[in-house]
């Protein structure tokens, strides 16, 4: 800087010194080179030094270094009972100072009491970001700006105390917040800084930056007063987050990439790696550990795992210096393995160049290269070595492969490759309507993207007509674009011939059959119709044209196809030279008529297979007489069978009234027995400790005799069912059941003094009332028959529910059934099984066949003097 210059300077510092208190001159770089105090400033500027300055007010120098534009900020300063207020002027110096600035610093102070004065107020607000709190700490309460209660939406004295104040912080910050304060009132952190989230007047979270200082301690040195600012950082919040997630996917995406990544400066400084660089080269440290390394040192260290490893480090090197992109090198490893890489260069900033190097292991990919050559190679010789022409062709119809069967001279093989049709023929001297017939063919197999058949006749080298079967067939991606035709040819020129042949043997044997009653036919060794008589034609709807397109198969009906089959190869075999079967046949129409069909094979004088001769008769009208004979025999039988099983139902209905109305009937018989005796005893003066008197007795007969007459009538219904009627279903009271069956069983149950418990979990079952009525009453009946002498006989009837089915239970306490002899036989009919009992050995049998004549079964736990347990589960 020249003397002029710096006598400039001086001049414009001294003048700027009469308004103000400090003058800081910064020079275009940055670096502060001059700065002079107001004479009597000294003191007040001690409060507010050049670092201070410098930190805060940082931003505001560069702006005005780039933009040249003048700024002009305040800042504030509490000491003791002062409160000194700082504006600060960024001004643009001119050429003699070299692009430079002058930082220029005034100030002005205010005096407060004990309490915060109107002007510190105002001067505090002025100072502070949006909006001023002041804390008494004695008294627990808050007070905030105008400007505060602006930004934030509360009404005036809305909130008071500072435990209410703490409410409004949210849940996640609000500990830490605390915590934040305690441990700078505890002296623990220089500088009170706190970052949280406050609940607005509108119900939203602002995120807010709490910055304050303590202005007035106890003498002790406890806080008592505590001011500070609450700025918005809402939108500094917003901008971090969307950063970070912006960072974090892409950090994600990065290291999820299957290319290893090296990103270097334009010092050649390792800016980034990530997983997969360091998987490559079996690197342990954490990809971050690569960062600030030096590239070439870097190489150096890599450079072993290459077979090539002075080539590999001289190419990088090269790469590094010329700054240009190359793609996919390859390099092979010691280990086997093969990486390729990439170098893309970058431009980082302003006169900063980086590259980014990318690095994959392209073994498997090479491995697969090499499969797929071989694969390639396989299917070419498997092509080359199939007796039929195969080509295939591009879009362009050009020649990409022919086998050795479709070009045999290897010569002109080659030649034609990349060549086309019209190529060939110009070579050849061949007529030009080969080459428009294959492109027609071509086209046409194009648009309708399938394949394409035809027949060819050529003039082979000896003059002779060869005849080949020729196929074209497009091939498409999945997008539908073309991508190459596959060309196929036979030469048929033997089936051709045969074809002949069998057309003069046709002639020979066609007035042979051709006049025949008969349906007669010939067909190939492979089954197809080579000719069929008028007869054959009538018969299955279809012209000799008709069939001759189609085989054996396709006018049979499909479940009598594997029987032709058979048969045919073994006659193909020599196993068998003729058979005959009963097959159907489809007519055109559609109609399935049933043939007699005789078969048998015509060699030739070699013994190979020529021709079948069918003959085929319609049996069907035949057929269907006998199958109706066998319908009216059947019918037949069925009567038969139904007369016999309702002679079984009578038999078993005879069964059921004999059992059922021995019962009241010797009940009736015992109470007139008891009367007859107790009137004799009465008549001779006997004793007279009669079992019931006279009246009751006449009542339980007549009870017996309704009971009776009930059963009467339930048998009666019994008989219309196993007649044919249906049998209704009713909702079946079990208690009612049960009472009237106590009713018709009362002498019996007076005599023995029987107790009949019931436990009716489900209370009503839906049967057949006179079966369910059948059941409980042979169950009971037998329960008192077969009691013990001399113990009062105890009958429990329960009903409940198991695995979603009703069950009725019948236990006694009576003499038992020895299942170990007679468990197989206790439902069988007419089976006794205690001696002195009256008893037929019809009622459990009849229980059984009720309980399954339904779908239920019936089940029996029972030992000698231990009673009986019956299970019956509809």
């Amino acid at each position: 800087m020249s003397t002029r210059s710096t006598h400039t300077i001086n001049a414009i510092i001294e003048t700027l010194l009469q308004i103000a208190n400090r003058v800081i001159v910064v020079s275009s770089e940055g670096e502060i080179v001059q700065f002079k105090d107001r004479v009597g400033s000294e003191a007040h500027l001690a409060v507010i030094n050049n670092t201070v300055v410098a930190e805060r007010y940082c931003a505001a120098i560069n702006e005005c270094l780039t933009s040249r534009k003048s700024e002009q900020s305040r800042y504030s300063v509490v000491q003791g009972d002062t409160v000194y207020i700082y504006r600060i002027n960024v001004l643009p110096a001119g050429p003699e100072m070299e692009d430079g600035i002058f930082l220029v610093i005034s100030f002005h102070a205010a005096k407060r009491a004990g309490k915060v004065t109107e002007d510190y107020w105002k001067l505090a607000m002025d100072a502070a970001g949006d909006g001023m709190w002041d804390v008494n700490i004695p008294e627990q309460t808050i007070s905030f700006s105008d400007k505060w209660q602006q930004t934030f939406g509360y009404d005036k004295d809305q909130i008071i105390h500072l435990v209410s104040w703490t409410g409004f912080i949210h849940p996640e910050d609000r500990q830490r917040v605390v915590q934040d304060r305690d441990d700078f009132f505890a002296g623990k952190v220089k500088n009170y800084n706190s970052e949280f989230r406050l609940l607005c007047a509108d119900g939203t979270y602002k995120w807010v930056l709490s910055r304050g200082m303590i202005v007035a301690r106890h003498s002790d040195g406890t806080p008592l007063r505590f001011v500070g600012t609450h700025t918005d950082i809402s939108q500094l919040k917003e901008a971090e987050e969307k950063y970070y997630s912006a960072a974090q996917l892409l950090s994600r995406l990065v290291n999820n990439l299957r290319d290893g990544i090296l990103v270097v400066d334009e010092h050649k400084k390792i800016l980034f790696a990530n997983q997969v660089y360091c998987d490559i080269y079996n690197i342990a440290d954490h990809p971050s550990a690569l960062n600030d390394m030096d590239v070439y040192k870097s190489i150096a260290a890599r450079m072993h795992h290459y077979k090539d490893s002075q080539g590999f480090y001289d190419r990088t090197v090269q790469l590094l210096n010329l700054h240009e992109m190359v793609l996919d090198e390859e390099w092979e490893m010691v280990d086997g393995r093969i990486v390729g890489r990439d170098y893309i260069p970058l431009v980082l900033g302003k006169n900063r160049k980086g590259g980014i190097w990318k690095f994959r292991d392209v073994t498997a990919q090479k491995s697969y290269e090499k499969q797929l050559a071989s694969l390639r190679n396989f299917y070419e010789q498997i092509l080359n070595h199939i007796a039929a022409d195969i080509v295939v062709f591009d879009q362009q119809l050009r020649y990409i492969f022919i086998n050795p069967t479709a070009v045999k001279d290897k010569e002109l093989r080659e030649w034609m490759i990349g060549k086309t049709d019209e190529d060939y023929v110009k070579l050849r001297n061949k007529p030009r309507e080969l080459v428009e017939r294959r492109q027609r063919i071509f086209y046409e197999a194009l648009e309708k993207k399938h394949n394409i058949e035809w027949e060819e006749m050529l003039i082979n080298r000896d003059g002779n007509p060869e005849y080949h079967l020729r196929n074209h067939y497009p091939v498409f991606d999945e997008y539908g674009k073309h991508l190459m035709s596959i060309g196929y040819g036979l030469n048929i020129t033997d089936r051709v011939r045969a074809q002949q042949e069998l057309k003069t043997s046709r002639d020979t044997f066609a007035s042979a059959f051709n006049d025949s009653g008969i349906g007669m036919a010939l067909i190939s060794h492979e089954g197809m119709w080579l000719d069929a008589n008028p007869v054959l034609c009538s018969l299955t709807g279809y012209t000799n044209d008709e069939l001759r397109i189609r085989s054996l198969h396709d006018i049979t009906h499909p479940d009598d196809v594997a029987l032709d089959r058979e048969y045919m190869v073994r006659m193909l075999s020599g196993e068998i030279t003729t058979y005959n079967v009963e097959k159907r046949f489809i007519a055109r129409t559609g109609k399935v008529m049933l043939v007699s069909l005789t078969m048998s094979l015509v060699r030739d004088t070699e013994g190979l297979p020529k021709f079948f001769i069918v003959q085929a008769i319609d049996i069907t009208d035949k057929k269907e007489m006998e199958q109706e004979l066998r319908n009216k025999n059947a019918e037949l039988e069925q009567t038969r069978l139904n007369l016999l099983s309702k002679v079984n139902q009578l038999e078993e209905l005879s069964h059921i009234i004999a059992h059922n109305l021995r019962g009241p009937a010797g009940n009736i018989r015992m109470l007139s027995d008891t009367l007859l005796e107790q009137h004799e005893r009465a008549a001779t003066g006997g004793d007279t400790n009669d079992v019931f008197t006279q009246e009751e007795g006449l009542t339980l007969i007549r009870d017996s005799s309704r009971a009776l007459m009930n059963n009467l009538a339930t048998l009666m219904q019994v008989t219309e069912i196993k007649l044919g009627k249906d049998i209704p279903f009713d909702e079946c009271n079990v208690s009612e059941l049960v009472a009237d069956i106590s009713d018709q069983l009362k002498g019996s149950i007076v005599e023995k003094q029987a107790q009949i418990i019931t436990d009716t979990g489900v209370p009503v079952i839906f049967y057949p009332r006179m079966y369910l009525y059948n059941i409980l009453y042979n169950l009971v009946s037998n329960a008192l028959k077969y009691s013990v002498p001399g113990l009062i006989p105890e009958i429990r009837i329960v009903t409940d529910m198991k695995e979603g089915r009703v069950r009725l239970i019948v236990k006694d306490n009576g003499l038992g059934i020895d299942l170990e002899r007679f468990g197989d036989k206790v439902f069988r009919l007419n089976q006794v099984f205690h001696e002195g009992y009256e008893s037929k050995g019809v009622g459990l049998y009849l229980t059984r066949t009720t309980v399954e004549s339904l779908g239920g079964k019936i089940e029996v736990t029972s030992a000698p003097g231990e009673g009986c347990e019956f299970i019956v589960t509809f």
